[in-house]
């Protein structure tokens, strides 16, 4: 497996930042299962105009999924595959916590442009205020 690596978000992927009050708060997005830091707010962004996704799989499995730019504390399957994508000429790996290997998500790739879309009842926000 591969850590997750700096990667360009997607060609017409726009990043959307949040700011909450107070000038030392902190947004960290952890696995739920651990509790290992996965991502931030800092790290979100929009595919194909949203933030959040709803998809089921050819199993019948539905995911609420949302889109990071950037989620240092996965894991990364090596082999991408183009098989029943979501996002039309992303191929995907499997992303896991890299504390516990929980599945996280997946990992989405086309060239050198990336993003994660992490399954949203997998994930915990925590605040953290200096």
């Amino acid at each position: 497996m591969l850590q997750s690596g700096e990667q360009k978000p997607a060609e017409g992927v726009e990043i959307k930042t949040e700011k909450k009050f107070g000038l030392n708060e902190e947004r960290f997005i952890v696995c739920k299962n651990c509790g290992n830091r996965i991502t931030s707010s800092e790290n979100i962004i929009s595919v194909d105009g949203h933030h959040t996704h709803t998809f089921t799989n050819p199993e019948g499995f539905t995911y609420e999924i949302s889109c990071f730019s950037v989620a240092e504390g996965c894991a990364v399957d090596v082999d991408p595959t183009l098989e029943n994508t979501w996002f039309e000429g992303f191929s995907w790996s499997f992303s896991v916590c890299s504390n516990c290997l929980t599945h996280m998500g997946w990992f989405y790739e086309r060239g050198d442009e990336g993003f994660f879309g992490l399954i949203l009842d997998r994930l915990v926000d925590r605040t953290t205020t200096h």
